[in-house]
């Protein structure tokens, strides 16, 4: 999957913050969707514009820029880097369904 065909940052959307294409919905919003427990079925419900491909899209890009997703680690701080969260590792995994 190329997510530059899905994301697209302008600035006269959300700031240009990227977002996926034809929605308001922040490549953030997503993260941290799945960052608090969300399961990709619960976001996929609540919004509807979104497909799972769109959560990929997101993953991908998160990852080109924040390396440390690729090795399921996250900067937080300066100079201490954590696990990612459950939920956010299970999706950037390709695990979906509920915890």
């Amino acid at each position: 999957m190329n997510f530059e065909n899905r994301i697209v940052i302008d600035p006269e959307i959300r700031s240009g913050k990227p977002c996926i294409k034809g929605t308001r919905i922040t490549v953030y919003d997503i993260l941290e969707y799945l960052a608090g427990g969300m399961a990709e079925d619960d976001i996929l419900r609540d919004f509807p514009a979104l497909s799972p491909d769109d959560i990929r899209a997101a993953l991908e890009f998160a990852t080109t820029r924040t390396p440390g997703l690729m090795k399921g680690r996250i900067r937080v701080g300066k100079d201490f880097d954590a696990p990612l969260p459950g939920a956010l590792l299970d999706a950037f995994e390709g695990k979906t369904g509920s915890r």
